[in-house]
């Protein structure tokens, strides 16, 4: 924890380790809650519209009623910037539960959600993760099914994401990669997953069981205006196995390359020729819209 570690509980604002909720609130009794990670450049939210139209669908789509318009919202975290030491990049966490009731699934029980914003500082990816990679492993945990928990809805139930990172913890690699119920790759615990074969760029697509990104969604739009064809599909283990290149993409840790898959090299074991263009892309969209 930092300096910078701050937290607005509906709006009173508190240094990390003083904030706190009801022990009643469905959001910890239950994981009856979303989220949302919004990154800053320069201390400015980054793609902050494109977040909250996703806070706004998962809401709804576990019927958590939201009485924040955007503004207001907006407001509550440029609130919690400014209260937040340093001139560091933060991670901003915009969490809504279902808020404090009496124990019970039913939705009636709390009248009013809770509002939670924390923030935490942002270190850089370092060279070695920019420019050769991170290891990763494929893990026996599989990506909810669609059917059982649509994983486009980014609830703060995260014990299938818990469970893949202590499989790759285990194995001694930093990141898991998990393929859904049918054999075909998802995504990563805290990213999508991008991978070049046979010089084609390849990614899943949504009905694979996996969260529509925001850095996934900027990517597709850059490849886009770049001339760069993206294959969204069903993809097995052997093709990833093939993968010349693969790549991680998430807010926190943008463009983030695999230079190893289950022990062993990914092309050259390093960042390949596709994911080195696509940061650049990347890089000079943030540097357009936020000026860092």
């Amino acid at each position: 924890m930092t300096s910078s570690d701050v937290a607005n509980i509906n709006g009173r604002i508190t240094p990390l380790e003083a904030a706190v909720i009801p022990v009643n609130d469905h959001g910890f009794l239950y994981g009856d809650s979303v989220y949302e990670t919004v990154r800053t450049y320069r201390r400015r939210p980054f793609l902050l519209d494109r977040h909250l139209d996703r806070l706004d669908r998962s809401a709804a789509a576990i019927r958590i009623p939201l009485p924040w318009t955007h503004d207001a919202l907006a407001r509550e975290i440029q609130r919690t910037l400014e209260a937040a030491p340093g001139d560091d990049d933060l991670a901003i966490r915009l969490m809504i539960t279902r808020g404090p009731g009496p124990m019970g699934y039913d939705p009636a029980l709390c009248p009013r959600p809770t509002l939670v914003i924390m923030t935490r500082v942002l270190p850089p990816l370092t060279d070695r993760e920019k420019n050769t990679g991170v290891t990763a492993v494929i893990v026996a945990v599989r990506r909810n099914p669609i059917e059982s928990l649509d994983p486009r809805i980014k609830s703060s139930n995260l014990l299938n994401n818990i469970l893949a990172a202590q499989q790759a913890k285990d194995a001694g690699a930093e990141e898991a990669l998990l393929f859904n119920t049918h054999g075909h790759l998802a995504e990563s615990t805290t990213s999508n997953a991008f991978f070049v074969s046979s010089g084609r760029l390849r990614t899943p697509s949504l009905d694979c069981g996996l969260l529509s990104g925001v850095t996934r969604d900027l990517v597709l739009e850059l490849c886009a205006e770049a001339g760069i064809a993206v294959e969204q599909g069903s993809w097995s283990r052997q093709e990833l196995e093939r993968a010349e290149e693969i790549f991680l993409t998430s807010t926190t840790r943008e463009i983030l390359p695999i230079a190893s898959l289950d022990g062993r090299p990914v092309g050259s074991g390093g960042r390949g020729p596709v994911t080195g263009r696509i940061q650049q892309l990347f890089e000079a969209r943030v540097a357009a819209l936020t000026g860092a």
